[in-house]
């Protein structure tokens, strides 16, 4: 093997050494990223729409007058 290749083949196991690296650190952030999408909690279901006053005095009144005519 001439020294022209061996200069060629350790800079090509450099730029490897070196793209290894940087892509590791990206695996690394996509797959925090991805665990903390992940681990969202859902969203709580909505609460229950009260009734209006009126609605609530009017069924109130319906059940005291079922109540006191059996």
């Amino acid at each position: 093997m001439n020294s022209l290749n061996r200069i060629a083949l350790a800079l090509l196991l450099l730029a490897a050494g070196l793209l290894a690296g940087c892509s590791t650190g990206n695996v690394y952030e996509g797959v925090r990223q991805r665990d903390a999408v992940k681990n969202v909690p859902p969203e709580p279901a909505p609460a229950p729409q009260l009734p209006s006053h009126q609605d609530y005095e009017a069924e109130r009144k319906r059940l005291r007058d079922s109540k006191s005519n059996p």
